[in-house]
């Protein structure tokens, strides 16, 4: 087995335990009825065949994540100086290279998204991601596979970009895969996941970057997320 598919295989597996183990411990809370007043809209949740629709699709997109990091994403990286044999960065390095990350993972997301909200684009492909109103955590990853790409982009350009260390590559793809599902989680306890699950209950009233809303605020297209989130209990 070579170093870059085994590397895959250790990023594969982390997406999955990171992914269904969020999912997992917020259905945990919804089943026995903890924090409930952070629950947005009182928990109303999805339809259950759209749930079960929803994981069909999600854990296909699943199987085709692992070839798409070695034949795609690793190459890149290393093409870019990536090297599974570096030696261990310093800490203030690894810090600030995940904060990039962020960063760049916010930019892209943001635009993509803004453009996917066009008229014709959101008809055509990121309705798909809005079939849930009332957000769980498998719709995190419930997609059309042109957005999935342009999701794929945004989490990969920052490690990539930098040729991150091993270990840094891992944390980022840890902080994102849980920023994502919660985000989708249909809990506030943060207000990222308030912001989200706001957009995906007014698709049209903005919203949409992630992780510290940085673009929605420069670009004011979080007015209205901070006028209703005053009246709402998980404040």
């Amino acid at each position: 087995m070579s170093d870059d598919l085994r590397f895959g295989l250790l990023l594969w597996a982390i997406h999955e335990l990171v992914f269904f183990g969020v999912w997992g411990g917020y259905a945990l809370l919804f089943r026995f009825g903890v924090g409930a007043r952070f629950r947005v809209v009182e928990g109303k949740a999805p339809a259950p065949e759209l749930v079960r629709s929803a994981t069909r699709d999600v854990l296909v997109s699943h199987v085709l994540f692992l070839p798409m990091v070695v034949w795609l994403v690793l190459p890149a990286w290393r093409w870019m100086g990536g090297d599974l044999a570096a030696p261990m960065p310093a800490p203030w390095t690894i810090a600030w290279q995940v904060l990039v990350c962020i960063l760049v993972q916010d930019t892209i997301f943001y635009w993509s998204h803004r453009l996917l909200h066009t008229k014709w684009l959101f008809r055509k492909i990121h309705r798909k991601h809005h079939d849930f109103r009332y957000v769980r955590g498998v719709s995190a990853e419930y997609s059309h596979p042109v957005e999935s790409t342009a999701n794929v982009v945004a989490l990969m350009a920052g490690p990539i970009l930098l040729a991150v260390h091993p270990v840094t590559f891992i944390l980022w793809l840890v902080i994102r895969m849980w920023e994502t599902v919660e985000a989708h989680s249909g809990y506030a306890f943060t207000a990222l996941a308030s912001r989200h699950a706001y957009h995906h209950l007014y698709a049209a009233r903005g919203c949409l970057g992630s992780f510290f809303g940085l673009w929605d605020r420069l670009m004011g297209t979080d007015a209205h997320w901070r006028e209703w989130r005053r009246d709402q209990p998980h404040r």
